[in-house]
């Protein structure tokens, strides 16, 4: 491994493994419902909850749009030491969402029997009608729950809690989980149970990930948010762009709900016309869309992780560390990925037992379409980490082509091509319509690549704990500053920055250890200025804070480097330091 990497391999890997617990625990709630109620309830109980299920692809249209749009402003703004501006634009935020779900669980309940109807259900099915009323009028009533829970565990996840969030998620699992057994299963109280467990369980998260308000390691506290100040049209600006940063990539749960539309209602028209088993497909059909939950889990996951990580190397400009964790992403993406829907293509059969198809008449249906859907995973994990990529480095347009062709474009037209020609042999729309959506993208990126958010040269280097290192990484700088002309006064102030931050770093804050590191970026911005990002992977050190006035006589070599400091911050236009997943990143604006 090469030693410019050990940063950025490091923050990735700490914020991987809360995700991936994070993203487990959030598909077995996902599949919590479908899967007690399967077994309790039967093929009935399994299609209501899939004819219900688009109503959590609007709440996902409208809380990803938002919250992961929100959370890497929130890491833009954080990672150029605004913090005012990114308190007020978390206040704006969670306003705006609890608004819109207000009106969207009052609307919801009004419109009720209309919109069940329009989703495929109405007198003539009696009882599917009434347990879908059952379990939707919940639901719907407990969408500020779900929005809330939504914006706390992307802010908290990005604002340095990545365990807590995971801590938060996963306890709301466990809760969904144990609550749909007991209701459902001991109580026998049906859909009804299941859609109760699953309101807890989102309750239970957002009390955990609320204490990060009070508690948590990030700029997020309670009080502050109340207090902080910003000019508005500022404020309206950012918010503006988390909107189109989130919808860029969340938009395409709009298009999972049309699809969800469309392929429920045209295998109960084949149904009607003789052509298949109408019910019996849609609760397939349902458990294939409850098995594309766990098997690209590990895809999101790993999308998760890098999103943060790349909106701060971003706005760092530090492209090396960028490229370095999508290589990372891509990875154990797919190697992850991959290993888990072989394990669940090769247990198709109980896989379809655990949702409480036993009879071998179901099976012969089940069985092949989980194994069939399984071949279109790659393919979707790959997109859905491109996706998470551009989305947070700057090419939103990119992110919201690549949503627009998977889930509109291709995903559409391949359902009703299936639906209305070959509904027996529905599920092999996924490999289909994957397979040609990762295709158009390799032809466009083949062809057309992504220009870089700014083409301006970007000086990088890392080193460890020795005085011949930061030598060598200061006559490299200097030849840098020589090579692109920069102003002599400059130049020099910023060398001086280098050498002296290095140097109290290396001094007070390193303790001798291994794997004692600093890496250095420099980069002049679009409106002129030099921007220099210096992370080390010392303990928690701000050497901003250091004082003269504070030191005694006789400590000569930190009243030496508090100089050093002094000078720093009187030639700079700006300093400001975070402890960002573990490492001291000390950014100053020349």
């Amino acid at each position: 491994m090469k030693r410019a990497h050990w940063i950025p391999r490091v923050m990735f890997y700490r914020v991987l493994w809360p995700s991936i617990i994070s993203a487990l625990a959030l598909a077995i709630a996902d599949i919590a419902d479908a899967l007690v109620v399967g077994g309790k309830v039967g093929e009935k109980g399994l299609a209501a909850i899939g004819i219900v299920t688009p109503v959590y692809m609007l709440y996902n249209l409208l809380g990803y749009g938002i919250s992961v749009g929100g959370c890497v402003t929130h890491g833009n703004l954080t990672a150029q030491g605004r913090d005012q501006t990114a308190l007020c634009h978390f206040r704006s935020v969670s306003r705006s969402m609890l608004v819109w779900s207000v009106v969207f669980a009052v609307l919801g309940n009004v419109i009720m029997l209309p919109f069940l109807s329009l989703l495929g259900v109405n007198e003539s099915r009696p009882e599917l009608l009434a347990l879908c009323m059952e379990y939707a009028r919940p639901l719907v009533t407990a969408a500020p729950i779900f929005m809330l829970n939504f914006v706390l565990y992307d802010f908290v996840r990005s604002d340095n809690g990545p365990a807590l969030a995971s801590l938060g998620f996963s306890l709301g699992c466990g809760v969904d989980l144990a609550l749909n057994i007991l209701l459902v299963v001991v109580l026998s109280m049906g859909v009804r149970g299941s859609i109760i467990a699953t309101i807890a369980a989102q309750t239970v998260s957002v009390i955990i990930l609320s204490t990060h308000l009070f508690w948590g390691r990030g700029v997020l506290r309670l009080k502050a948010i109340i207090a902080a100040r910003e000019d508005k049209a500022e404020i309206r600006r950012q918010i503006q762009n988390s909107l189109a940063v989130g919808f860029s990539s969340s938009i395409r749960y709009f298009f999972q709900f049309a699809f969800l539309f469309l392929a429920n209602r045209l295998l109960l028209r084949a149904g009607d016309l003789g052509l298949i088993d109408g019910d019996l497909y849609v609760a397939v059909f349902d458990v294939v869309m409850n098995v594309s939950y766990v098997a690209l889990a590990l895809y999101q996951a790993c999308a998760d992780s890098l999103q943060p990580l790349a909106a701060a190397f971003t706005q760092e400009h530090d492209k090396n560390s960028l490229h370095y964790v999508m290589r990372l992403t891509l990875f154990w993406g797919l190697g992850l990925g991959v290993l888990l829907s072989g394990l669940l293509a090769v247990g198709a059969k109980s896989v379809s037992a655990f949702f409480g198809l036993f009879d071998p008449a179901t099976l012969a249906i089940s069985v092949p379409a989980i194994r069939i859907f399984c071949l279109s995973t790659p393919c979707a994990g790959i997109m859905i980490m491109l996706t998470g990529y551009y989305q947070s480095s700057g090419h939103e347009k990119w992110s919201r082509g690549i949503t627009l062709l998977r889930s509109a474009i291709l995903l559409l037209p391949c359902t009703l091509i299936f639906g209305f020609l070959f509904p027996a042999s529905f599920w092999w729309l996924f490999p289909v319509w994957e397979g040609l959506s990762l295709l158009t993208v390799f032809v466009v990126l083949r062809f057309h690549t992504p220009k870089e958010t700014d083409d301006l040269p970007v000086f990088s280097a890392s080193m460890d704990n020795s005085d011949h290192e930061l030598g060598k990484v200061l006559s490299a700088l200097e030849a840098f500053c020589e090579a692109q002309e920069i102003p002599m006064k400059t130049a020099t102030r910023i060398q001086l920055a280098v050498e002296e931050l290095c140097l109290v770093t290396m001094e007070q804050a390193f303790t001798g250890k291994k794997d004692e590191y600093i890496q250095i970026t420099l980069a002049r911005e679009t409106r002129g200025d030099y921007r220099l990002c210096i992370r080390n992977s010392a303990p928690r050190f701000n050497p901003f804070l250091m004082e003269m006035g504070r030191l005694q006589r006789e400590d000569e070599e930190k009243l030496m480097d508090s100089m050093g400091v002094m000078l720093v911050r009187e030639q700079s236009k700006s300093l400001y330091y975070r402890n960002y997943e573990g490492f001291n990143v000390l950014i100053v604006v020349f």
